[in-house]
């Protein structure tokens, strides 16, 4: 019985050896056998994590080796091929490429790889870039005008569009050479909620005779949407196209959802976004709330 109990013990062991010698070193699937090296060659050649502006050129040039036979090479952005290149025999193992992009409008972070990948789809290797996108305009929210009272005189009635800036009567005269608009409730016509260029002074029980008086210049438009304009360049775009012809040192009619392209006489674009009007009412508790994008 003891030697029955040996025999397949023995048995055990050489079975247990067989299946070991039998193994084989397989890769992982994931495994990151691909090597990719990006090459500084020039001034918008990307080679390492970078902040850009919306439209800049992101250019790039790299090498991509890898001991087993690759098939294809492609750039992602976020996931996604933006290109892909399907490669010949001779390039199986070495493969160099320069392409070139242009980065998005919409602020943000975007991760461009160069991603390897064998005949069957599998990923054999990848390197990644960090491109965050910054904002070349400058975006204020909720800008409350409020309708000029005509007792305290300290409701925000005037706005810099530069600044995000919001002036009363009372604190307004120094500021003035910042102030770019001013608003008012008008009750002599049904055109009630209006934003003007001081140069028109429509508000008769308010005297900024001797206020600097910047020449604003206006058009509502129903294109582009606010959300649109998503870059300084797109800013000055829409406003040399639209504010050719048109404009108006004083707009009239607005309500929630209007949108006004603007030149300031400093010489800077941008759009007002209309959020909301309080109530039709020349009370001095109404308000209108307006979104602002504007050159820097």
């Amino acid at each position: 019985m003891k030697q029955k109990y040996i025999v397949k013990a023995c048995l055990a062991v050489l079975m247990a050896g067989g299946l070991c010698g039998c193994l084989k070193n397989v890769d992982a699937i994931d495994s990151n056998i691909a090597e990719v090296t990006f090459n500084n060659s020039g001034s918008k050649f990307l080679t390492t994590d970078v902040t850009l502006n919306p439209k800049d050129s992101i250019f790039f040039d790299y090498v991509v080796k890898c001991v087993k036979n690759m098939k294809y090479v492609s750039i992602q952005k976020n996931g996604a091929d933006v290109v892909r290149d399907t490669l010949t025999v001779a390039a199986r193992n070495q493969y160099a490429a320069v392409k070139k992009l242009v980065a998005d409008t919409i602020p943000g972070v975007y991760t461009y790889s160069v991603v390897a990948k064998d005949t069957g789809g599998t990923y054999l290797g990848s390197s990644a870039i960090k491109v965050t996108i910054t904002a070349d305009f400058v975006y204020y929210v909720d800008r409350r005008l409020s309708v000029p009272d005509t007792v305290a005189k300290t409701n925000k009635a005037y706005l810099s569009l530069s600044a995000g800036t919001l002036f009363s009567y009372s604190d307004g005269a120094p500021n003035s050479p910042s102030i770019d608009l001013g608003y008012f409730y008008d009750t002599t016509t049904a055109n009630k909620h209006t934003i003007y260029a001081l140069t028109t002074s429509p508000v008769s029980f308010y005297d900024i005779s001797s206020w600097a008086k910047n020449a604003t210049i206006f058009k509502k438009v129903t294109t582009p949407t606010f959300a649109s304009l998503t870059s300084g360049g797109a800013l000055k775009t829409a406003g040399t196209a639209n504010l050719a012809s048109g404009t108006a040192a004083k707009i009239t009619a607005l309500t929630a959802g209007n949108v006004v392209l603007f030149k300031t006489a400093a010489g800077k674009y941008g759009a007002i976004s209309v959020n909301y009007v309080s109530g039709d009412s020349p009370a001095a508790t109404t308000f209108m709330s307006v979104d602002i994008k504007i050159q820097p």
